[in-house]
């Protein structure tokens, strides 16, 4: 972030300028180090960038990156030196962010930066874990096991969020159809009946009238509507997107039995993929606890696993705050508590990660099959409604034209 400051210098003359730093704070503490005397400083406003607005069209998928680090390697096994591994990869990566970042860590090692500080430097591509196992691939000569132990981490997760997405397809296209099959009556078919019962004279029906005012209304104030939507969407994407309505929405989605139990556990099946992978690879507990802390997406659970880092901390263990934190399912518990007396806190951490993966499964099949049923008859009570509208008049018409017609001549 950057900020304009406004200092006295060690000369006694005033000096404006800028600095980029993360927090007002660190700006102040740079200027002091610097023997400025810091009269005001504030954050400079700057439009925020493209990739700063829609960031899912510039991140990198997780697919590439998982690619990119089974290529690497098996490179780097083969004996191909990183500088030339990273030129053969460059040839081969299709997606631009990837290959900006490929290519300035090649920059960087060039300067005299290790693999590992170079990685570091492109945190929007490569997570803090990622960096970190490098690091430690580095330190013991086993680069290539690592880069594969990130890659299988990396898969297991998008397997469980591809999971989840598949699961929301289905409903997803039943109301965009829906949507689709409403607008298409209510354009076509629907003015082309209220122009043929003006002409009979006859009386529309209570559901058609409906229908009809609800038309009307939309046409009449087509604009109001679209800005009032692009609004509410704007406005809604900007507090769900700021730290109050995440916890808002986190909150809420604890609060549903069905997404809190599908939530636990996949919160469940990262915290145990995650230790038992860092484990493995030789970082302390407390380093690892902080990464889990970063890679929970719950902010509501975030909260309560710092809590649980706070106490690993203080020296009183891992199973018991991990119980007294209420946020992990006891077979978890059971098996960090036999983990740490027995020594086989990885193992049971991979059975436990495996095991809350299915649970994870189980519990998307069970939200898609309440889900679907549910919208599909709400949705089809809608659909209902409007062709209730549109079919009504028809016959009420048909039967208007029979009375007319079947009916004696007058007396002349």
């Amino acid at each position: 972030m950057a900020f304009r400051y406004v200092a006295i210098g060690p000369d006694g003359e005033h000096v404006r300028g800028a600095l980029d730093l993360p927090s007002a704070e660190q700006a102040e503490r740079a200027l002091w180090d610097a023997n400025y005397r810091v009269v005001s400083i504030r954050s400079e406003r700057r439009l925020p960038s493209v990739e700063k607005v829609l960031p899912s069209l510039f991140s990198v998928k997780k697919r590439a990156l998982i690619t990119f680090s089974r290529q690497l390697a098996t490179l780097l096994e083969s004996g191909v030196p990183v500088m030339r591994s990273l030129e053969l990869l460059e040839e081969q990566t299709t997606s631009r962010p990837l290959l900006r970042a490929v290519r300035g860590i090649a920059r960087s090692i060039r300067g005299g930066a290790t693999f590992a500080d170079a990685i570091a430097e492109h945190p929007a591509v490569f997570p803090p874990m990622y960096a970190r196992m490098v690091e430690l691939g580095e330190r013991t000569g086993r680069i290539e096991d690592t880069l594969r132990q990130v890659a299988t981490y990396m898969e297991r997760e998008d397997e469980v969020a591809k999971r989840v997405r598949g699961a929301m397809a289905y409903p997803a296209f039943i109301i965009v159809l829906a949507f689709v099959v409403m607008a298409v009556l209510t354009t076509t078919a629907l003015p082309a009946l209220v122009q043929l019962f003006d002409e009979f004279d006859g009386e529309l029906p209570i559901t058609t009238r409906i229908l009809m005012s609800v038309t009307h209304f939309t046409g009449a104030y087509r604009m109001e509507l679209l800005i009032g939507v692009a609004v509410a969407v704007i406005g809604g994407s900007w507090f769900f997107g700021s730290p109050a309505g995440r916890r808002a929405i986190d909150r809420v989605v604890l609060l549903v039995p069905v997404m809190r139990a599908l939530v636990v556990n996949a919160n469940a099946a990262r915290f145990s993929r995650t230790l038992a992978v860092l484990l493995r690879a030789g970082l302390p507990l407390t380093e690892i606890m902080d990464m889990v802390v970063k890679t929970t997406d719950n902010s509501v659970l975030r909260g309560k696993v710092e809590g649980v880092r706070q106490s690993l901390l203080d020296g009183n263990g891992l199973s018991g705050p991990m119980q007294a934190a209420g946020c992990y399912p006891h077979m978890l518990v059971q098996m960090v508590a036999v983990g740490e007396e027995t020594g086989t806190l990885e193992q049971n951490l991979d059975i436990t990660a495996e095991f809350f993966t299915r649970e994870v499964d189980e519990k998307v099949d069970a939200l898609t099959g309440m889900l679907t049923p549910a919208l599909t008859l709400v949705i089809g009570l809608i659909v209902a409604f409007i062709a209730l509208s549109l079919v009504m008049p028809m016959y009420q018409l048909v039967g208007d034209i029979h009375d007319k017609t079947s009916a004696p001549p007058p007396p002349s």
